[in-house]
Formats: C-alpha cells, sequence, structure tokens
C-alpha cells in the first residue's frame, strides 16, 4: 500500500469474474467486445453502485483503466515512449510487433517508462499470455418480438477469462483511507450487478479483491509522465505544448438513472487514450456529456487523469 499525503492511499484492486464480460465500443456493434475496461466506464459503474447504496455522490477518487492480469503478472498499457536503446537492427525484427501489443507485463512497463534496456523478446512472449488467458468469442442469442413472438437471431461477443489460471483485470484506485469501507460497499454490490452491457443476461458478474503489497513505481525525477486513465483535458493550457505522443479514443454509452434506462446516447467525447505521454503532469476534469434537452439529472463522464512518471531522454 502506498500512501500520498496523510490520508490519501493507492491500492490495487483485482476484479475476478464469476461470468462473460462484454464491453461495448464506440461505433462497433454488439459481436466485438473489449479485453479492458475505460476508467471512464469503470468509475460511472462504482459512482452509480454507490449512489443506489448510500444514496450521496461519490467523489474525490481517481483511478485507473481496469487491465489485464494472468496470475502474478500485472499488464499495464504500452507507454508512447520510445523503446530504449532501439537500434535500427531491432526494429527491422521486432518493430511491427511491439507496435501491435496493447499491454505490457510491469516488470517491463517499469523499465521501459525509466529508459531502461528491455529484452524484446521477453516483452511479446509475455505479452502473448494475454491471448491464451482472455478469449474473445460470440455467442448466438433470440429476441421474440413482444407482440407477434417472431423470433430474432443475433450475436452478442464476449469476454471469457480463464479463471483456472486465476486472470481477471486490475485497477488502481487513489482515494482516502475513510473512504474505503463504502468504497468496498459499492465494489461488493457492482460484482452482483454486474459491470459492462448486456447485465440482464448474467454478464459482467465478479468478486473483488484488494491487494496491499502492490507498490507503484516510478522514477526518482519524472520529465514525463504517462496515462494509466482516459484524460480530457480541464482547459487548453493542460495540452498546450504538452503533448509528447497520444492516441484519441471516441467514447459514448447509453444514459441510465438511479432508477432506469432511458434508451438515449450520451454525448459523444474524444479523449487522450492510456499510454499517452505528456512534458508536465495533467489533472483532467469530468465531462458534461447530456444530450440536448436533456435534464433528468446531470450526466457527467469522467476524464480525470491518473498518471505515472517517466523519463524522457532529452534530444
Amino acid at each position: 500500500m502506498s500512501f500520498i499525503g496523510d490520508r490519501i492511499m493507492i491500492i490495487l484492486v483485482k476484479i475476478i469474474f464469476k461470468t462473460p464480460l462484454h464491453i461495448g465500443e464506440a461505433g462497433i456493434g454488439l459481436e466485438e467486445t473489449s479485453q479492458f475496461i475505460h476508467s471512464d466506464t469503470l468509475y460511472s459503474a462504482i459512482f452509480q453502485a454507490w449512489l443506489r447504496l448510500f444514496g450521496e455522490t461519490m467523489s474525490d477518487i481517481v483511478l485507473t483503466s481496469a487491465f489485464p492480469f494472468v496470475g502474478n503478472i500485472y499488464y499495464f498499457p504500452r507507454p508512447l515512449l520510445p523503446i530504449p536503446d532501439f537500434t535500427s537492427d531491432l526494429a527491422i525484427q521486432y518493430g511491427k510487433a511491439i507496435k501491435r501489443i496493447r499491454f505490457v507485463d510491469y516488470d517491463n512497463f517499469k523499465k521501459w517508462i525509466t529508459g531502461m534496456p528491455l529484452d524484446l523478446e521477453e516483452v511479446l512472449n509475455t505479452s502473448d499470455i494475454i491471448s491464451k488467458a482472455i478469449i474473445s468469442a460470440v455467442q448466438p442469442k433470440v429476441s421474440l418480438d413482444r407482440m407477434t413472438l417472431a423470433s430474432n437471431l443475433y450475436y452478442v461477443g464476449e469476454t471469457v477469462f480463464a479463471n483456472s489460471l486465476g486472470v481477471g483485470l486490475f485497477f488502481l484506485v487513489k482515494l482516502k483511507a475513510e473512504q474505503m469501507p463504502k468504497f468496498k460497499a459499492a465494489l461488493k454490490f457492482l460484482g452482483e450487478e454486474g459491470i459492462g452491457g448486456r447485465r440482464s443476461q448474467g454478464y459482467g458478474a465478479f468478486e473483488a479483491e484488494f491487494e496491499d503489497s502492490f507498490y507503484l513505481d516510478e522514477p526518482e525525477t519524472p520529465n514525463a509522465y504517462v496515462t494509466l486513465s482516459l484524460f480530457h483535458p480541464a482547459s487548453d493550457g493542460e495540452i498546450r505544448d504538452n503533448l509528447y505522443s497520444y492516441r484519441l479514443v471516441e467514447r459514448t454509452g447509453w444514459l441510465e438513472g438511479e432508477k432506469a434506462n432511458f434508451g438515449m446516447r450520451h454525448k459523444r467525447v474524444l479523449m487522450i487514450a492510456e499510454g499517452s505521454v505528456f512534458h508536465r503532469r495533467v489533472s483532467g476534469t469530468v465531462v458534461d456529456v447530456a444530450p440536448s434537452g436533456f435534464d433528468a439529472h446531470p450526466v457527467y463522464r469522467n476524464g480525470l487523469a491518473f498518471i505515472i512518471g517517466a523519463r524522457l531522454e532529452a534530444k
């Protein structure tokens, strides 16, 4: 457990799924599903559970996206930093393969962000473990017309975790120590309700485990910062002359209230993706994504940054 200040701490939460998971992406149909959970989706789900349990809003909590773990190997997003000591010969041998990987095991992630040489063969082999432990499949489903009972065949993508291998997703959360009891209760409630899409069909049920021995290491004198969450700038000043390398991702979703699904989509918003790199620290903000004319309640999308320091070699 790593403490920041007097009563703020960072903990690691493991999500162990009891059923398949369906996480859709913007612009992709039901046939596709993601192998990880973006921080805005994760935050919204916990926020709703907290609100339903305690009748109050959750605040002052910052979390990462939920990334894969296999056994005792934790995977982090591939940082959009130059590979240390990446020669032209290595680029010819490994360049295309490295670009295709999305996650890097924590040991190599630490080396990457601190500028230490990598064993690229090990990076690729460890990354391949995910493809064997987390499988995306497509399942046929049938819906019935309420009036005519006519059947309609459709397909749903699902992410399946090899629980026999100790596989799931994990995330880091920064919160006040006194918030922990309510946070744990909200995670337990959310695990029973499920996270992601198709929850009424049993998808997304999980149990949460809390790891108190994980230490998030970073360089002593960072001169760059990697985001482990989605990030939406609070102002132009947060990104002006600050972006080193980044990727954008479009985010949207369905409006849900405490008691109902409104059948309406949020406004679409672009966010800076996990693994993006900044020269200076960033904080981010929560974005209002309520569609025009919707006033039943506020609708927000979490773009608060969870960053880790890195070393960027001077050119």
